[in-house]
């Protein structure tokens, strides 16, 4: 496969140690966990008071917020 990639990439592929690749996608997985958490929470604690004009609404926390995201990734 690293055949068919051309130019500078294919001297990158070859350099990039397999050992850390894991642990590299381990660490993206969970910040982009955390980023999606981050936005769940935010957009649901400024929109839905505005949508239901009660001051009494929920408001969600980054727990409630992390079972929202992982309840809805496929």
């Amino acid at each position: 496969m690293a055949d068919l990639i051309g130019g500078a990439i294919k001297k990158s592929v070859k350099n990039v140690d397999n050992s850390f690749g894991i642990i590299y996608m381990f660490f993206a997985f969970l910040l982009l966990l955390f980023i999606r958490v981050y936005l769940v929470k935010l957009a649901y604690n400024t929109i839905v008071p505005k949508i239901m004009k009660d001051n009494d609404v929920y408001k969600l926390t980054y727990l409630d917020a992390l079972f929202v995201v992982i309840l809805l990734m496929r």
